[in-house]
């Protein structure tokens, strides 16, 4: 666990805890004081003077016995050479004027070793989003074609959709996308693959959205090793912002862990189908066991108004043992629309209560605020589209 102290003036604990977590994939403990004594145990003092009308030097060189041979960065919402310098010489390991890029937080993060994650790579590294149920029937691939194309296209973050969902490719049908390469070609290549090769192989949907499609023949399971998956994730990771996976029900193969395991978040599917909640419950107890860590397990609730029973969310929430990361509403007629058009629901019906929540659940994962749309932006979103040419022909 990487420990945190952050000394600051303003009450931002939500805004450090998102910063700190889009690049570091452990697990935090950042503790906010106003105060500048340093007293506490922590791998990382992070010295905001945001907003602050103190003077930052004078106090910088108060405090600086008690930072000796302690990592400390500086942060400030003011350009300040003399503080930097000053920082410098003190041995801060960077300072940063908000707001400040990621890679930059990446680069002054790189220059520090801690005990609970080691050396902090200077190379990008998207986040992995695999979504799964061991239920079939909760929705898994309308959530993953629609939350990819909300992440890239509404929050605007260079997002690569993996099929491997068995033989189904479901995603290539609710995007209308005919895949150019399978995750069983990509894997063919082994070591050769590089970032050319998956650039041609992935077959773009807009600026930000490529999808890697799934298997077609049984003898693909031949060409699928770890090693290739391996090589292939942390290429992808470091081309794309977020891999957002689509994973089989009731199947815990080599593939299916894999992406379990490598997950920053997982999402699992349920409803509040007694059964479902049954199976998802022994789906969860077992990942833990698999060595998958509780805090990346979320379980999302799907078709929240259709109650079955005396159902209600708390209920499952309880018997699933886990708390519920979110919850998306019945529109059982609009994502029908949407897949017999081969369109995202945000097209079909922007101003949808499902479209809204769908972009709420993809600013919970990019951990972003939902941009404003302009009444432009709305009446264009809102305004028939030309139909796309029908993928029946690839069946």
């Amino acid at each position: 666990m990487l420990k945190i102290l952050v000394i600051t003036q303003t009450n931002d604990s939500k805004y450090w805890q998102d910063t700190i977590s889009n690049v570091w994939d452990g697990q935090l403990d950042i503790i906010l004081q106003s105060n500048f004594e340093v007293k506490k145990d922590t791998d990382l003092i992070i010295l905001d003077f945001t907003g602050s009308n103190i003077n930052a030097i004078d106090v910088l060189g108060e405090i600086s016995p008690n930072l000796v041979g302690k990592h400390f960065l500086i942060v400030s919402d003011k350009k300040d050479a003399d503080l930097a310098i000053e920082g410098i010489k003190l041995g801060a390991i960077g300072f940063l004027v908000k707001p400040f890029k990621r890679f930059e937080l990446i680069s002054a993060l790189d220059k520090m070793h801690t005990s609970s994650g080691g050396h902090l790579p200077t190379k990008r590294k998207g986040k992995i989003i695999t979504i799964a149920s061991y239920k079939g029937g909760t929705g898994v691939s309308t959530v993953v074609a629609n939350l990819s194309y909300i992440v890239s296209h509404v929050y605007q973050k260079k997002t690569l959709i993996i099929d491997a969902a068995g033989f189904s490719n479901h995603i290539s049908v609710l995007l209308n996308t005919i895949p150019k390469c399978t995750l069983t070609d990509i894997c063919k290549q082994g070591k050769a693959l590089d970032e050319e090769y998956l650039n041609n192989a992935v077959t773009k949907i807009g600026n930000n959205l490529g999808i890697v499609g799934g298997l077609i023949k049984t003898s693909d399971f031949s060409d699928i090793n770890r090693e290739g998956l391996e090589h292939f994730i942390d290429l992808a990771t470091e081309t794309y912002d977020f891999v957002i996976v689509d994973t089989p029900s009731h199947v815990l193969d080599e593939i299916s862990m894999f992406f379990a395991q490598k997950a920053n978040d997982l999402l699992v599917m349920t409803t509040f189908d007694l059964l479902t909640i049954k199976d998802n419950r022994f789906y969860i107890q077992t990942l833990k066991e698999f060595g998958v860590s509780e805090h990346k397990i979320k379980p999302v609730i799907n078709r929240q108004d259709w109650y079955i029973g005396s159902l209600e969310p708390e209920l499952v929430q309880k018997q699933l043992n886990h708390n519920i990361f979110h919850s998306l509403p019945n529109d059982w007629n609009l994502c029908v629309e949407a897949a017999n058009y081969g369109r995202p629901i945000t097209e079909v019906s922007p101003n949808s209560q499902l479209a809204t929540s769908f972009k709420i659940l993809g600013g919970k994962i990019a951990k972003s605020d939902m941009p404003e749309q302009s009444d432009q932006t709305v009446k264009e979103s809102a305004a028939p589209k030309e139909k796309k040419k029908s993928l029946l022909n690839w069946f």
